[in-house]
């Protein structure tokens, strides 16, 4: 084969591989917004609303409700999306899967650059043409692997593939500076402007971008050792580490130690400890590594709360020998990485890309958007080692081919998994027959059920909501979701007699009530029922909000319980009670001062009556707080204190 036709060759099968990404998520493209689609994009009106001034974008930018650094590059892409294709989940979803492709060609230059490094360093023999195959071949194999389909096709995580994407491009800055060398001009500003600034970037659309250096520790270690072209340490590489691994570290260090609640002040909402986390997650690494190399479409799935939390080392038993075996994997790549390199990086590769969520921090235990990153080494490591135990042209032929039918086994698993997002009901019947001792998976298929009640009028799959409403609460029996949810139903198609009787369900549990997140969802869900029509349902919600607010568990936390009687003091406002509701908002305030949105929310109902004595001293709270998410709104009612008193507050 000649040279031009081997390169036509190479660029046809990389369009074939482009076209397999596209392919496999298109059964899933018809589907809804899931999750937290909704409080991060669809209910939030900083997404799909008009920004008419600077202050009120700023203020849009950084509006997402998660997120230390609130990922304003990623929100910027969401309300970008929605000006250009309105707030249909199939111009998301496109983007989505764009952005996915694109870190798939940044991942086959990164794979590139470090089949290079190895072929150089004489861990792999290695030419050219057989560089870019390889290469070629862990993108793909990592371009419709399974485990992303929720980072694809549940809208939101598109925080994790854009941070990924400008991780994968600091890391090609800092090889390519690396392959120029450092005492040029060219390599220095490769390594001190350009691979910091897309860190940076990648941190602004999520906070994991940080563990860039992690991951340029992990190849100097395994690969480079830090050593440049004349076999002599680097000095500038080893500053670059002190630089952006050491002081990070020793700064959070000493933000650990004098306000540990910064990092831990979250566990206050779990029902596990950062032990029991650190122990849980040791389960959960060897089943992403196991998911990895045997996707089993039975076992993922978007909610994966059905996990065990390990409440010791030995509940469950599996805990002891998962601790053992990933500190064995840790041992065993930091102890081989000059006889089995290709090892060692993969190891430490995915060890390293969950020290953030798969560590100490009080996040949730099991999400599989958090292997975008980690398990590109995984694969790349497998497609090298494989390749490099074939001695002859003929056992690379039979390489190739495996390679090739690995592809396509992804691919087909991928297809069959994006196929259940094809609509909500699809989804939420497949995550429930999944998951079925799941609570989010069998609350979803109540809504599921409930939603196409109430937006067809067909009653015939209310026995199917109550039945999976029954079963949700077996599983989660600290919830009042979904009785709410049965009550919402109830009342949209107008059977107040049962939307009553749910609701006198949901008060007798309210008081025992786990203080999650999802009871605060539900106690906002009844904002839609506060209009005339469903007025004889009035007494029923009060004692909801009644029963709630009176739990002990709620009433210890305060910024909780705060978040409560805010909702509460709304619903109170709707329904035309306004001293009971600025009463209620009082109370929110004085439990957790410092929240910009309670303080907002007063200030806002104050004026709106035309209390601008009371509002004033709110006003100057939220400048005391100087929270800059809320510049906008400060700016607005500051606007509309000056209309209704001709003076500046």
């Amino acid at each position: 084969m000649t040279r031009w036709a081997h390169q036509n060759w190479f660029l046809l099968t990389c369009l074939a591989a482009m076209l397999l990404g596209v392919a496999v998520y298109l059964p899933g493209l018809p589907g809804d917004f899931v999750f937290d689609d909704f409080s991060s994009i669809v209910g939030n009106p900083a997404v799909s609303g008009a920004h008419h001034g600077f202050a009120e974008f700023f203020s849009a930018l950084f509006s997402a409700p998660v997120g230390g650094l609130l990922r304003p590059l990623s929100m910027l892409s969401f309300m970008l999306n929605a000006q250009f294709t309105g707030l249909s989940p199939l111009g998301f979803k496109l983007t989505n899967v764009l952005i996915h492709l694109v870190c798939g060609v940044s991942l086959a230059f990164l794979a590139r650059e470090i089949f290079r490094i190895i072929a150089a360093r004489g861990r792999l023999t290695l030419d050219e043409t057989s560089i870019r195959w390889l290469s070629l071949a862990t993108a793909t194999l990592w371009v419709v692997h399974p485990l992303h389909v929720t980072a694809v096709l549940y809208v939101v995580q598109r925080e994790t593939s854009l941070s990924a994407l400008f991780s994968v491009a600091a890391m090609l800055c800092y090889l390519t500076a690396r392959r120029r060398g450092l005492q040029t001009r060219a390599g220095k500003l490769w390594l001190w402007l350009a691979t910091p600034l897309c860190m940076v970037l990648g941190m602004l659309c999520k906070e994991t971008a940080a563990l860039v250096p992690v991951y340029l520790l992990v190849i100097e270690f395994t690969l480079l050792e830090f050593r440049g072209r004349e076999g002599r340490r680097e000095r500038q590489v080893l500053g670059f580490f002190g630089v952006f691994l050491l002081l990070p570290l020793l700064a959070a260090g000493t933000l650990l130690a004098f306000k540990p609640g910064f990092f831990f002040a979250g566990y206050i909402n779990r029902d596990f400890t950062p032990y029991q986390r650190i122990l849980s997650e040791c389960r959960i690494l060897l089943d992403y590594l196991r998911w990895t190399f045997l996707p089993d479409l039975r076992q993922l799935g978007l909610y994966h709360d059905d996990i065990a939390t390990s409440q010791g080392l030995l509940r469950p038993f599996a805990t002891l020998p998962s601790v053992l075996m990933v500190v064995g994997l840790l041992v065993g790549a930091l102890a081989c990485r000059r006889r089995a390199p290709l090892f060692s990086f993969a190891v430490l590769w995915f060890l390293g890309g969950h020290l953030m969520e798969s560590t100490v921090l009080p996040l949730e235990l099991v999400f599989e958007h958090r292997n975008y990153l980690p398990i590109f080494g995984v694969l790349l490591a497998c497609a090298g080692g494989v390749y490099g135990m074939a001695r002859d042209t003929a056992n690379r032929s039979l390489v190739a081919m495996g390679l090739v039918a690995a592809c396509l086994l992804l691919a087909s698993a991928t297809a069959v998994r994006a196929l259940d997002w094809r609509s909500e009901l699809d989804l939420a019947r497949s995550e429930a027959q999944h998951h079925s001792e799941s609570p989010r998976a069998v609350t979803e298929l109540q809504w599921a059920y409930m939603n196409y009640v109430t937006n067809t009028g067909d009653k015939r799959l209310i026995p199917a909501a109550v039945a999976a409403a029954e079963q949700a609460k077996r599983v989660d029996p600290g919830s009042i979701n979904q009785d709410v949810g049965l009550a919402y139903m109830y009342a949209r198609i107008g059977d107040l007699a049962a939307a009553g009787a749910r609701l006198q369900m949901a008060a007798g549990r309210g008081y025992d009530a786990k203080p999650t997140s999802t009871v605060q969802l539900a106690l906002q869900s009844l904002f839609t029922l506060t209009s005339q029509d469903y007025q004889p349902l009035f007494a029923d919600i009060r004692a909801v909000y009644h029963a709630v607010l009176a739990n002990p568990r709620v009433s210890s936390n305060p910024c909780y319980a705060a978040d409560a009687w805010n909702t509460y003091a709304r619903f109170q406002e709707d329904t035309d009670e306004i001293p009971e509701a600025l009463a209620a908002m009082h109370r929110a305030v004085a439990l957790c001062p410092g929240r910009s949105p309670l303080r907002y929310n007063m200030a806002n109902m104050l004026l709106h009556y035309g209390d601008t004595k009371d509002a004033r001293a709110e006003l100057e709270a939220m400048r005391r707080i100087g929270d800059f998410r809320f510049r906008g709104e400060l700016a607005a009612l500051e606007a509309e204190y000056r209309r209704q008193t001709g003076a500046d507050p």
